[in-house]
């Protein structure tokens, strides 16, 4: 996007991802075709849920692309 309309760094986390979740909630069912199954939505749910209660656990995106990087380079 070239413009934001809103500055999303002044929310916390748990904000964010309440957002995200409600965004996602907005987009039409009717669609032609669901832009994921119902078994991956109500994993999106459940993930975001866990976030939720405990924002601190889990790997930031940093850990987890350098353990990709790390596994690929012992192939």
């Amino acid at each position: 996007m070239a413009h934001r309309l809103f500055d999303f760094t002044e929310l916390t986390l748990a904000q964010r991802v309440e957002l995200a979740v409600a965004l996602w909630d907005s987009l039409p069912i009717d669609c032609d075709e669901p832009p994921i199954t119902e078994p991956q939505r109500a994993e999106l749910l459940r993930r975001a849920e866990a976030y939720r209660r405990d924002p601190r656990a889990g790997s930031s995106w940093a850990d987890v692309s350098a353990r990709i990087q790390g596994s690929r380079s012992g192939q």
